[in-house]
């Protein structure tokens, strides 16, 4: 498949609007149902045994009210969204005091915002049989298998 993209001019929309539309038609309407613009993917892994699958995603930080867990189209979809760390955040020892000035960021390589995942369940699992429980910032997910 061949593709052209042409640099925007008046009237046709920004270059971003362009690529937008190009993914639209190469990768098909489906793709933003699952991908919301500007969402990170958590870190997951997946597990098996004779009894189910076990996928455990990487949530630090994420307040539970904010984790949506769902199954669509034969996939898992796990989207919300968290917070960015802030060192007001704490309490204790490391709470900042503001009277000492605005907060700088020297790195920032932990992801905020909305997140979305999705899994495309294994034909083996009974969808009416997925558990999850959510501890210690790790969302796990027990799938089990049809009998």
């Amino acid at each position: 498949m061949t593709a052209s993209i042409q640099v925007a001019s008046e009237g046709r929309g920004s270059l971003a609007e362009q690529m937008g539309r190009w993914l639209d038609r190469v990768l098909g309407p489906e793709y933003h149902a699952y991908r919301a613009r500007d969402a990170w993917n958590p870190s997951i892994n997946l597990y098996e045994d004779g009894e189910a699958f076990y996928l455990v995603a990487d949530l630090a930080g994420v307040v539970g009210d904010e984790i949506d867990l769902r199954v669509e189209r034969g996939r898992l979809v796990l989207q919300g969204k968290r917070a960015s760390p802030r060192p007001r955040e704490c309490q204790g020892e490391c709470s900042r005091d503001p009277s000492h000035g605005p907060l700088r960021v020297h790195l920032m390589e932990i992801d905020d915002g909305p997140f979305l995942r999705t899994v495309d369940l294994p034909a083996s699992v009974d969808a009416e049989r997925i558990e999850a429980c959510y501890r210690n910032g790790l969302l796990w997910v027990k799938m089990a298998k049809r009998s």
